[in-house]
């Protein structure tokens, strides 16, 4: 987690130690609001406010899946919006190496986890790419989105879309984010990368964004 340190959108750990057969992370204190309770406060937030708010975020995110790293328990509990308006990402205690291939213990949020993290196989950044997104659906709607074992990838699915619950989002901001939300990981963005460019329409580096092949099939 030290090559996150000079991310400024995760939470600095400053300390760690063993004792009483656990372990312990000392975090830096943040003072503000987390996503939960400002949606909860204020009702559903417009994807003119919430885009702009999550762009850094996302950067940031694909930043620490370069540096091997997946969060595991992205949620709107674990996004504060500091007093500065900036956003940072909490809580990594569930947070795992990428590399290795074993199987990773099973810590989910039900509407936020996708389904292979209920099985603790095939985890990655496609991982994160969906509690994101579900972070996204639920500030957006107000709605915490199905558990991902209710779901499946038929026109049974009891996912609403977003714009039917209100949203205001563009044909192409709302596919960007169901994508995101696919309950197959090999039908989801793989990367932050991706799901950053469908949703601005600009690569991370400022180029403009291609569709994927497969990008009609969910407009």
């Amino acid at each position: 987690m030290a090559a996150l340190e000079k991310i400024p959108q995760m939470v600095r750990v400053l300390d760690f130690f063993p004792e009483h057969n656990t372990a312990y992370i000392i975090m830096e204190f943040l003072e503000g609001q987390t996503l939960k309770e400002i949606t909860q406060a204020q009702g559903p937030c417009s994807a003119q406010v919430l885009l702009p708010l999550l762009e850094p975020v996302i950067r940031a995110m694909e930043a620490m899946h370069q540096a091997n790293i997946i969060h595991r328990d992205i949620s709107p509990d674990n996004l504060m919006v500091l007093k500065s308006g900036k956003v940072k990402l909490m809580d990594f205690g569930c947070a795992r190496d990428i590399e290795g291939g074993h199987t990773m213990t099973t810590m989910l949020k039900h509407g936020f986890a996708p389904k292979e993290q209920y099985s603790g196989h095939g985890q990655g950044p496609w991982t994160d790419v969906y509690a994101l997104c579900a972070t996204m659906y639920y500030c957006l709607t107000g709605r915490v989105p199905p558990s991902a074992m209710e779901r499946d990838d038929s026109e049974e699915d009891p996912l609403v879309p977003p714009t039917r619950l209100g949203a205001m989002l563009s044909p192409g901001q709302e596919t960007a984010l169901l994508k995101g939300l696919a309950v197959r990981a090999a039908d989801r963005w793989k990367s932050m990368g991706e799901l950053y460019g469908a949703l601005y329409g600009i690569t991370l580096d400022g180029h403009p964004w291609t569709p994927p092949e497969d990008w009609e099939q969910w407009n």
